[in-house]
């Protein structure tokens, strides 16, 4: 980030470095007026040490105005590219995060260490400009007295030491700070998210102590941060009024000894008190530099998890795609079903149940998620789609090829039609009817008074899960004929609507076979009665590992598969 913007860091350096030389001439400036215009009553020499002092005046203005735009606008700049890098990675469809993540935390780490990380660039600016500030001052009490430069440039370095001391508890209690931040502010997302069901089964007081722990843990944070950060201003006054009382004990005594004039004693203690100004800077860079580093580090550490190389291959898109399980411990593998048909998936198994809804949701595998549960250096399970692993395809390529729809429905902002088909335009009057019909959405409809362009809000609050459920399985049946996965897709909707859902797909299976496109093939899995019923054919995994291919009418006399379709 600084070597991104090296070029605005460097010029804000040089004009923030003509605000911080002019403050300290400003005294140095005022002293000489005394000693060369005052004391010796020349009008001419007044004019022109005022007007040296209205000239760095105006330096200092315009330097700290002009730098501090060059510097925050490199600052803002930073802040919205790592913030739209964030939100692609996280949005990329090869995000497979290896570290459980909550929508709060992933929120956190955009807004608030996004910024945190950022202020490096300000703070580098007006850390090099205040030590050229503190240049000007050494030169100068240097210049108007040897002794006095000497004892001031010897304190200040051991103040700084002494500051450096202090540093790594500031860091460690910062870094605190900032985790328990993104905690409890995960911790408020997933409560606010899961508020209705957590008020449905009396489960809010629970919810609301878990917040609350994580609240006072950020708190804590917060004060031993405040502590450290206090530690730290409290001795950057200590070490100035030391440095302030040394010039005047040491200004006194070389006035006395007539070695040093009055103007030029008020010129050395004006600079001197101004030494506090970049050296607390000095010390600011510091603190925010750490600060900074621990932000950078979460920054990082989100964006290296999870990401991936996205597919770049492209094959045909054919509706009757070949679909195929390649998963270790599945006695059969590849797991083949027959392209074009309408296919439902049953798993006795609850293990392998739920690392099929992974695969079937996203596509493929984390490899280190395998290796993990295996406890080996496991071959991660896949999707192959006409034995292309899907993990291979072009990610903005794969929909023209397969449509997964994983169990919960996420929806979006606008109409139930955006929500179906987008921006793209609705099918025939035909096939919108069966689609509708197939999905349960025709049912809907006739609740909501403005039907298709019925406003949804964010995330579906306005709607019923099953409704949600509903409008999503709409869109994963739009788009014409191709290859879909489905996940329990009507485990929201009751038995009749389910019913209705399950003839209505084979009804519009049929149609779209009947227009010579394909029907497509059809992968579910479910363990839906209603569901299996209608099928063409059902895959039973046994818990054993044996695979069975059948109807639900003849698997119907399987105890164990009954015991799995029937719980």
């Amino acid at each position: 980030m600084l070597r991104a913007e090296r070029g605005r860091i460097i010029g804000a350096i040089a004009l923030l470095s003509c605000w911080t030389a002019g403050e300290a001439l400003v005294p140095a400036l005022v002293g000489a007026t005394i000693d060369h215009a005052i004391a010796g009553q020349s009008l001419p020499l007044l004019v022109v040490w005022l007007a040296a002092l209205g000239l760095c005046f105006l330096m200092l203005s315009s330097g700290y105005r002009l730098g501090a735009r060059l510097g925050n606008s490199g600052m803002n700049r930073q802040v919205h590219l790592m913030r739209t890098r964030i939100a692609e990675h996280v949005m990329d469809p090869g995000y497979r995060p290896a570290t459980a993540r909550m929508p709060g935390e992933i929120a956190a780490i955009t807004s608030v260490d996004t910024t945190v990380t950022a202020t490096i660039i300000r703070q580098a600016s007006l850390g090099f400009s205040a030590l050229a500030g503190l240049l000007v001052c050494a030169g100068y009490l240097l210049w108007a007295n040897l002794w006095v430069g000497l004892a001031v440039l010897a304190i200040t370095p051991l103040g700084m030491a002494a500051l450096r001391w202090l540093t790594p508890r500031l860091s460690r209690a910062s870094d605190r700070l900032q985790s328990d931040i993104a905690a409890s502010g995960a911790a408020a997302a997933d409560l606010m998210a899961g508020v209705q069901v957590l008020r449905g089964i009396g489960g809010q007081d629970q919810a609301s102590e878990r917040y609350r722990a994580a609240s006072r843990s950020a708190a804590t944070a917060g004060v031993a941060s405040a502590s450290a950060t206090g530690r730290i201003e409290g001795a950057q006054v200590l070490i100035s009024g030391l440095v302030l009382l040394s010039a005047a004990s040491l200004g006194a005594w070389q006035v006395a000894e007539g070695a040093m004039g009055i103007g030029t004693l008020l010129g050395v203690l004006g600079v001197a008190q101004f030494l506090s100004t970049p050296l607390g800077t000095l010390v600011s860079t510091v603190e925010a530099g750490t600060r900074s580093i621990a932000a950078a580090d979460r920054v990082a550490a989100l964006l290296a998890d999870g990401g991936r190389q996205p597919g770049t291959r492209r094959p045909a898109a054919q509706p009757d795609a070949a679909l195929a399980l390649d998963v270790p411990g599945l006695g059969e593998r590849p797991l083949v079903f027959v392209p074009g048909r309408f296919t439902v998936l049953v798993c006795a198994n609850d293990s392998m149940r739920h690392r099929l809804a992974k695969l079937l949701s996203e596509g493929s595998e984390n490899p280190g998620t395998a290796a993990v549960r295996e406890g080996t250096a496991a071959a991660a399970a896949r999707l192959l789609v006409d034995g292309i692993d899907a993990a291979q395809i072009d990610p903005a390529y794969l929909p023209q090829l397969l449509r997964m729809a994983p169990h919960q429905a996420h929806l979006i902002e606008g109409s139930v039609k955006e929500n179906i088909v987008g921006d793209a335009a609705l099918p025939d009057p035909q096939t919108l009817q069966l689609l509708l019909r197939a999905s349960g959405v025709d049912e809907l409809l006739g609740t909501l008074p403005d039907g298709l362009e019925h406003q949804v809000q964010g995330r579906g609050h306005n709607l019923s899960g099953g409704q949600r459920q509903r409008i999503a399985l709409a869109r994963a049946l739009s788009g014409g004929p191709l290859a879909r996965v489905l996940h329990d897709p009507t485990s929201a909707v009751d038995s009749v609507t389910e019913a209705n859902i399950a003839q209505g797909l084979v009804q519009l299976r049929a149609h779209a076979a009947s227009n010579g496109a394909g029907a497509g093939t059809l992968l579910v899995l479910s363990t839906s009665p209603t569901l299996l019923h209608a099928a063409d054919e059902v895959l039973f995994l046994a818990a054993d590992g044996s695979i069975t291919r059948s109807t639900h009418r003849a698997l119907a006399e399987n105890t164990t598969y009954e015991k799995v379709v029937g719980r």
